[in-house]
């Protein structure tokens, strides 16, 4: 990686009116404000929900954080433990924030390497419109909300946030927030892609941090698919000039996606960012020893001797 990259940490048309579901409607005493659950789209006849949070003190100024969660399109829910202290967390700094359901194309299937490559696609591609569904929604509410949105993931939702940023529809984000995503490796980037934050596990063997096959399938396989994760993400955008930061973890595997969402420091990386995704930052690792030590060339150079 060239040491320009601004930011590297080592250690994812239809208008549909609105209504609250009542019984998810929560106070959140943590941070004072509250969560309202709406429905923001019914492809095919389901209602596709919407967590929405506003602190008691909303920072205006910062984009909002539309997230999507993971599962391998085949699982997960918006509102699991580790989405919810996430956006929670961010919540205490004053970001509204919103989590989406998605259809699930791939429940029953998997994402193997059984699964075709094209259907591996379809299932991207589904859960991006979902996304830029309940983008639009926001856009259409008459509530006070932010201007500006980030989409933001956890592994399947960090591919669907990178899909609809970097393919579908770049001038529709302020940035992409990626937790242990990736894009497939032999896509175009747009003439002008949004700013990228990407958080990663040097070892993950899921969704690799550089460019790899999706969870080490054989190149024989019917569902090897060659992904461009984290940190090979931010080389391709920082050849184009784009503001891209990476926070890698030297040992950390895909398990990276959830365990770096409920830490503090990462909180506060993402309210930094937020202020000017396009801003330079420092360059750090965070390695074996568990302490930040200062990006160099030789960082992170065998991250994942003696793992599986």
């Amino acid at each position: 990686m060239r040491a320009a990259v601004t930011f590297l940490f080592l250690i994812s048309g239809c208008f549909f009116s609105a209504f609250e579901t009542p019984a998810k409607r929560s106070n959140l005493s943590s941070f004072g404000g509250e969560t309202h659950t709406y429905v923001y789209s019914e492809p095919d006849g389901t209602p596709l929900l919407l967590d929405l949070r506003v602190p008691a003190k909303p920072r205006w100024d910062l984009p909002g954080i539309l997230f999507v969660h993971g599962g391998g399109f085949a699982d997960g829910t918006r509102d699991s433990a580790p989405v919810v202290g996430f956006l929670e967390a961010l919540s205490e700094l004053g970001i509204v924030s919103a989590s989406i359901s998605y259809r699930l194309t791939q429940k029953g299937r998997g994402f193997g390497c059984d699964i075709p490559v094209e259907e591996k696609r379809s299932a991207v591609r589904t859960a991006g419109d979902d996304l830029m569904a309940a983008r639009r929604w926001l856009r259409g509410q008459a509530l006070r909300l932010p201007d500006r949105w980030v989409a933001a993931g956890s592994s399947a939702g960090a591919e669907t946030a990178l899909w609809t940023g970097f393919v579908a529809s770049p001038d529709m984000w302020a940035g992409i927030i990626s937790f242990s995503g990736a894009l497939e490796a032999g896509l175009p980037l747009p003439e002008s892609p949004p700013p990228l934050l990407a958080f990663h596990g040097a070892c993950d063997n899921v969704v690799p941090a550089g460019r790899a096959i999706h969870r080490r399938c054989s190149p024989s396989d019917t569902g090897a698919w060659d992904l461009c994760g984290g940190t090979c993400l931010v080389d391709r955008l920082q050849e184009q000039n784009v503001p891209a930061r990476l926070w890698l973890d030297c040992t950390g595997g895909h398990e990276v996606c959830n365990r770096a969402m409920l830490r503090a420091d990462v909180h506060a990386i993402i309210a930094d960012w937020l202020m000017k995704p396009g801003a330079a930052g420092p360059s750090v690792v965070l390695e074996g020893d568990g302490a930040l030590h200062p990006y160099t060339a030789s960082s992170c150079a065998h991250p994942c001797n003696g793992m599986d």
